[in-house]
C-alpha cells in the first residue's frame, strides 16, 4: 500500500531529528557524566580542604569540630576526620571505605613549625578508588598529631546527579522532536491541501462537471498543476462543445436526405422493396439518433459513467412485458435483489436490453418463452438472456452477418455496451437462444 505524502513528510522530519538526537546523545551522555562527576569530586575537595585547614589550627574545642562538621556535611559533603588517637568526627565512613583511606600512606609532615595564623602544614589531596565511588584525603598537623581528613564521592550521588541532567536533556530531545513533528505536519499540510483539491477537481471533471477548477495555492510548483490542470479543464469544454455543435450539425445535415430517402421509398412500387427500404431508413435514423444522443451525453457522464444494472434491467422489462402478454410469451425476469452499479450509462444498458429482447420478438415465433436474468458475479454483474426459439447463428453478434434478414446491429449494440463496460457478450452453445453479457462493477460504488 503506498503510503500518504503527507505521512512521508512527517516520517522524515520525525526520522531525521530522531536521528540527530541519537547522534548527539552518545557524546552528550559521556560529557554529561564526566562533568558530574568532576563537580562532585570539585564540590568533595573543596570542602575536605577547607576543615583540613579548620582542624589544623587546633583552636576548637571536640563539640565545635562537631557543630562544624555537621554544618559542612549538611551540604552533602560527607566530610570524616581523624584525629592521631584514632578518634573519629563528622560523617560515618563504611569500614571499607576507611580500609583504602588508610591504606593511602601520608606524606612527610613536620610536627612543629606553628605559623603566626596558627594554621599548620597540610597535605595536597589524595584521590583514591574504593568500593562504591573516590575517597578524598588530606593530612594536616595538629597539636595532638597528625589527623587526616576523608571524604567520599559515592557513584550513587554521582549516579543521581546524571539522571537528573539525563531527564532535561530527554525532555528537551523530546521537545524537540515534537516540533519536528508540528513542522512536518504543517509543511506536509501546506503541500497536500492543495493537491487533495486539485485530485478532487479531476475527479469532478471525470465525473462531467467542467465547471470545476483547481484552487491556486501552496508552494509555486503545487499551485503549477493546479493552473494546467484549470487549462486542460478549459481546452476539455472546448473541445465537447465544438463536439456538441458539431453533433447537431451533422443531425440537421443528415436530417434533409433521410427525409428525401423516405420519400423516394414510398414511390417505389414494390412493396417487398419499399418496405426494406423503409426498414434501412428507420435504423439509419435510430443508429443517427443514438450517435446524436452519445455524442451530447459525454459531458454528463464524463469518463466514468455508473448505474444500477438491476433498476435498469427491471425497469426495460417491465416495458416490453406488455408486448409479451400481447403474442401469449411467457416472460421471466430475475434480478437480484437490492443495487448492482456497474460501469455503463443507464441508457446504452438500457439499449441493449431492448436491443436483445426485440432480437427475441422479432425472430422467435409468437407464443415462443422467453426471459431475462440479473445476477451478481466477482467482478461485477451477468446479463442473460434465454429464448425457447430456433437459436442463434454463431456469426450474429458480427454486424452485417446475421442470416434472418436482419443487419446484425441488435446483437453488435450490446456488444459494444458489453465491451465499453469491461465486459463481453458470448453467445451460448445449446437448444434455443442463449445471450451472456458480464459487466465489470463500478469501483467508485464497491466498499
Amino acid at each position: 500500500m503506498t503510503m500518504r505524502l503527507r505521512t512521508q513528510v512527517v516520517g522524515l522530519g520525525v526520522g531525521t531529528a530522531t536521528l540527530v538526537v541519537a547522534l548527539a546523545a552518545i557524546p552528550l551522555a559521556v560529557l554529561l557524566r564526566d562533568e558530574a562527576q568532576s563537580s562532585a569530586l570539585q564540590r568533595t575537595t573543596a570542602a575536605v580542604q577547607s576543615t583540613a585547614d579548620y582542624v589544623s589550627s587546633g583552636a576548637y574545642q571536640p563539640s565545635q569540630l562537631t557543630d562544624y562538621l555537621d554544618r559542612v556535611n549538611a551540604r552533602g559533603s560527607g566530610v570524616t576526620v581523624q584525629l592521631s588517637d584514632d578518634h573519629r568526627y563528622g560523617a560515618h565512613q563504611p569500614d571499607d571505605v576507611l580500609g583504602a583511606a588508610n591504606g593511602t600512606k601520608p606524606p612527610p609532615m613536620p610536627s612543629d613549625g606553628d605559623h603566626d595564623n596558627g594554621l599548620r602544614k597540610v597535605s595536597p589531596v589524595q584521590v583514591s578508588d574504593a568500593p562504591g565511588g573516590k575517597v578524598v584525603q588530606v593530612f594536616c598537623n595538629t597539636p595532638q598529631g597528625d589527623a587526616r581528613v576523608i571524604a567520599l564521592v559515592a557513584n550513587s550521588s554521582v549516579d543521581a546527579t546524571v539522571n537528573e541532567r539525563y531527564a532535561v536533556v530527554g525532555g528537551a530531545a523530546l521537545g524537540l522532536i515534537a516540533l519536528a513533528f508540528v513542522a512536518s505536519e504543517f509543511v506536509g499540510r501546506r503541500l497536500t491541501r492543495p493537491l487533495q483539491r486539485t485530485a478532487q477537481t479531476a475527479v469532478a471533471l471525470s465525473t462531467g462537471d467542467f465547471a470545476a477548477r483547481a484552487p491556486v495555492q501552496g508552494p509555486r510548483e503545487v499551485g503549477a498543476v493546479a493552473v494546467e490542470l484549470n487549462a486542460l479543464a478549459d481546452r476539455i469544454h472546448q473541445l465537447l462543445t465544438e463536439e456538441r455543435e458539431n453533433a447537431a450539425d451533422l443531425s440537421h445535415r443528415l436530417r434533409t436526405p433521410l427525409t428525401a430517402l423516405r420519400l423516394a421509398a414510398e414511390r417505389i412500387p414494390d412493396e417487398e422493396s419499399r418496405a426494406e427500404v423503409e426498414e434501412h431508413a428507420n435504423q439509419l435514423q435510430r443508429t443517427l439518433s443514438g450517435v446524436i444522443r452519445a455524442a451530447r451525453r459525454g459531458n454528463r457522464d464524463g469518463l466514468h459513467p455508473r448505474c444500477d444494472a438491476a433498476a435498469v434491467v427491471r425497469e426495460r422489462a417491465g416495458f416490453w412485458e406488455p408486448l409479451a402478454e400481447d403474442q401469449g410469451r411467457t416472460f421471466t425476469h430475475e434480478v437480484a435483489g437490492g443495487e448492482v452499479w456497474v460501469r455503463a450509462n443507464p441508457d446504452d444498458l438500457g439499449a441493449a436490453v431492448d436491443a436483445l429482447i426485440e432480437n427475441v420478438i422479432a425472430h422467435t415465433p409468437e407464443g415462443t418463452p422467453f426471459g431475462i436474468a440479473l445476477e451478481r458475479t466477482a467482478e461485477g454483474a451477468a446479463l442473460r438472456v434465454d429464448d425457447e426459439g430456433p437459436g442463434i447463428p454463431e456469426l450474429a453478434a458480427v454486424r452485417g452477418q446475421s442470416d434472418r434478414g436482419s443487419t446484425g446491429l441488435g446483437l453488435d449494440i450490446a456488444q459494444s455496451v458489453a465491451v465499453s463496460a469491461g465486459g463481453e457478450l458470448t453467445i451460448l452453445d445449446g437448444p434455443g437462444g442463449h445471450v451472456r453479457i458480464t459487466l465489470l462493477a463500478d469501483a467508485s460504488r464497491v466498499r
